[in-house]
């Protein structure tokens, strides 16, 4: 039977009639949405344990593993996540939100047992890369999901508080890392495989409480951009594009996306480099926080000092988050804590150098402070994102942000360790002082060093060896109002502050039209 034009026209006032039945509401909100945020902050947090399991034993794990470092397990992982962002987006589109999220927590199980095996002893070194890679491939559909839950079963004014709830979960299961893996396993190295079996217990039951009690979306939706959001999706009714390029033939879109959010959405460079500077500086000290207490001469304990950064990240994305979701304020809030954290990385920067060794005090609080600051510009700038970009796909945008936050901390680790082999003199030395690095012998060959960090709790500080060639100073000119000792900075300490630094000029720059709150709510 053919289609006359008056029908298909009735039946298109039908369809928009339902969508501005379903825009105007009412909208109701569900306490199922609490399950569904723990759930998948519980998957974040295992994801990041796992990624960071050995960080506070990596003389253990060295040992335990006939010879391997624990840096190079976090650079596998972040590898593997980098590829798996590239898939985040399509796939979830595909089979939904509940299917693939399920299925990346069986996704992680899996990985998890190849992690620790099913014997009494480790599996080989080739099994525990692999399972970490399967991990790692698992955490987009964590990661990049809490923006959309939030937009799917929050209220206007508990989103950011949702997305950073979520997003913080990952500094939790660092956090755990330190905890757990510093107090089980600590100069025990034989403890290491019934650790890694407790993660994977762990994965396990959540995995099957995702399969259980997850749900896709409410029953009705929560605000007005969510409702037009889905009435949008239901009465989409256009045929695929056809496939012209490689990747459109595999299925694959969100190479497009990445294109049109990069080049052709106004506003959305500017938090995506906070978002990838926050994770960056985060992954980085949290990554090396050993070796930051260590040169710092802070005689402290590392699994505290470490779980305790993460869960400053934790309560201070609680707190800003809910502070941005009452004012909207996020281009003052992510200026500020950028601003502040500059400062407390030039104190750490000063504190680690070779020649002055702040109290031990001074050195913590640095660490704690700048957790309370640079990391809740992350979740800030993950809903900021979606917010310039609405009414573009909110999977799109966090995937966009985490590949480009986790490539970023990828390419960093290696360039960090390399920086750390300079040596930035702030204020002239004396003839009298020589000051040395402690990775290099006269020769000017580089010794192996293997996490020098961990045995400084337990073992003294050891003598520094004889200056390498290309560690050389930059002299500055004395001012009569500095202190006249001399003082440093490594290589590794100043990239981070130019990174932050950097960031924060370029954020300055941008003025934001937060699309989604003016639907939400058109009086403001």
């Amino acid at each position: 039977m053919l289609e006359t034009p008056r029908k298909r026209k009735e039946e298109s006032t039908d369809e928009e009639a339902a969508v501005v039945a379903v825009v105007g509401g009412p909208y109701k909100l569900y306490a199922s949405r609490w399950v569904q945020l723990v759930l998948l902050s519980l998957l974040a947090l295992i994801s990041d344990w796992v990624c960071f399991a050995t960080a506070a034993v990596p003389r253990e794990f060295y040992e335990a593993t006939g010879g391997h470092q624990t840096a190079s397990l976090i650079n596998a992982f972040f590898v593997a996540n980098v590829a798996s962002c590239f898939l985040y987006t399509d796939v979830s589109r595909r089979f939904g939100l509940r299917a693939s999220t399920s299925a990346a927590g069986w996704t992680m199980f899996v990985g998890c047992l190849l992690r620790s095996g099913v014997s009494r002893r480790l599996p080989p070194y080739a099994s525990v890369v692999l399972g970490t890679t399967l991990v790692g491939v698992a955490q987009p559909f964590f990661q990049c999901a809490p923006p959309l839950l939030s937009a799917t079963w929050f209220s206007k004014r508990e989103r950011s508080l949702a997305t950073a709830t979520a997003l913080n979960a990952n500094q939790l299961g660092i956090a755990a890392a330190f905890v757990v893996g510093g107090g089980f396993c600590e100069g025990k190295p034989s403890r290491v495989k019934p650790y890694l079996d407790l993660v994977t217990a762990c994965s396990a039951v959540v995995a099957l409480a995702t399969w259980a009690l997850f749900e896709e979306k409410p029953p009705t939706p929560p605000t007005a951009s969510a409702a037009a959001r889905e009435a949008d999706t239901s009465s989409s009714s256009e045929p695929p594009p056809e496939p012209a390029r490689c990747l459109d033939r595999l299925g694959l879109t969100f190479h497009r996306s990445l294109y049109v959010l990069l080049f052709r959405t106004k506003g959305f460079l500017a938090p995506l480099a906070a978002f990838v500077t926050s994770i960056a500086v985060t992954n980085l000290l949290s990554a090396f926080a050993g070796d930051y207490l260590d040169r710092a001469g802070a005689r402290v304990d590392l699994a505290l000092v470490g779980a305790a950064f993460q869960v400053a990240i934790v309560l201070g994305g609680i707190v800003l988050g809910a502070f941005v979701d009452s004012t909207r304020a996020y281009k003052a809030t992510t200026l500020a804590c950028l601003g502040t954290s500059i400062f407390l990385l030039l104190v750490l920067a000063v504190a680690c150098g070779y020649d002055a060794h702040l109290p031990a005090t001074v050195v913590v609080s640095a660490i704690l402070a700048l957790g309370l600051l640079v990391g809740p510009v992350q979740p800030i700038n993950a809903e900021l994102a979606v917010e310039v970009a609405h009414p573009f796909d909110e999977n799109a945008v966090e995937a966009t942000q985490q590949l480009a936050g986790n490539l970023c901390s990828a390419l960093l680790v290696p360039l960090y360790q390399a920086a750390a082999v300079f040596d930035l003199q702030v204020l002239p030395f004396s003839d009298k002082i020589t000051y040395k690095h402690p990775r290099h012998d006269g020769s000017g060959a580089i010794k192996k060093q293997i996490y020098r960090f961990d045995k400084a709790r337990t073992e003294p500080r050891p003598p520094l060896a004889p200056t390498h060639p290309f560690v050389q100073g930059l002299p500055l000119p004395r001012f009569h109002f500095l202190d006249p000792r001399p003082h440093d900075a490594r290589g590794d300490s100043i990239l981070l502050v130019l990174l932050v630094a950097a960031t924060l000029s370029f954020f300055a720059n941008f003025n934001f039209e937060l699309k989604r709150l003016k639907l939400d709510d058109p009086a403001r």
